[in-house]
């Protein structure tokens, strides 16, 4: 798993509730994982400042994916919020840009690694560094807010709103009930069994928050290499909800693709 950093902007629309939107849609990036979010900062434009005002911020994921791929689902996701790409520095609904991958430095037509620009953007630094406080480019140069002079912060608009998002709901904070538990023992990287991904499915198609234990299939490795069985955890006030809907579940008849129904 890679650390990443993604900045978020709005300046169309309800700019709060756009970059909560965006944080779920980060989240639900597949083998992706969100660790921080900072606050949403107002900042003036930037290079075109004759244009309404940014909220900006600035996001931390664990991401198994590799910086091209996890950059076609952001801009998916910009696509999915309503974009129109009409210019880079005209207003926006939503602008999702990789800022940071590691200590990857990449050079294509698509993507430049560290994010061009970075180092004199105080709405990104500003954030950033909220964040990640001894944040420093893979040559080794620290980002500094004193040195950031492009699209200035003018305020502290505080907290991006996301209510009960599993990203935002420490398990330290919560008391977890497993609804629903792999029917095998099995590596570590192997994934789940299609039984237990339906019901992960199930949950999160009804809002239901969840959590894996010990920790998401596929997106982490046991570095003792041991067999285990994989479990979906809900905070303790979905508990009922979610075991009457996975019972349901249970109860339902297996579906199976056209030609692969088993002899009776």
């Amino acid at each position: 798993m890679t650390t990443a950093y993604i900045g978020l902007g709005s300046n169309m629309g309800d700019r709060l509730g756009n970059l909560s939107r965006a944080v779920d849609g980060i989240a639900h990036i597949p083998e992706t994982h969100v660790e921080e979010v900072s606050h949403a900062y107002e900042s003036v434009a930037a290079y075109d400042e004759e244009q309404p005002h940014f909220l900006n911020a600035v996001v931390e994921v664990s991401t198994g994916l590799q910086p091209d791929s996890l950059l076609a689902f952001l801009l998916d996701l910009e696509v999915d919020m309503g974009r129109v790409r009409v210019s880079d520095k005209g207003p926006r609904i939503i602008d999702l840009d990789l800022l940071l991958f590691g200590d990857e430095e990449w050079s294509s037509p698509e993507l430049t690694l560290p994010h061009p620009g970075i180092l004199e953007r105080d709405f990104v630094v500003t954030p950033l560094l909220e964040i990640a406080p001894r944040t420093e480019l893979p040559d080794g140069t620290m980002l500094r807010r004193s040195e950031a002079n492009v699209g200035s912060v003018l305020r502290d608009y505080g907290p991006i709103p996301d209510a009960g998002a599993e990203h935002n709901m420490p398990i330290e904070d919560v008391e977890w009930v497993v609804v629903a538990e792999g029917q095998w023992a099995q590596d570590a990287v192997a994934g789940f069994d299609v039984g237990l991904r339906l019901k992960a499915e199930v949950l999160e198609a009804e809002e239901i928050p969840f959590a894996y234990s010990p920790y998401e299939p596929g997106t982490d490795m046991d570095p003792f290499g041991m067999q285990m069985s994989f479990k979906i955890m809900v905070p303790e006030e979905y508990a009922q909800s979610a075991k009457a809907l996975l019972d349901l579940v249970e109860a339902a008849p297996p579906v199976y693709p056209a030609g692969l129904e088993p002899e009776e």
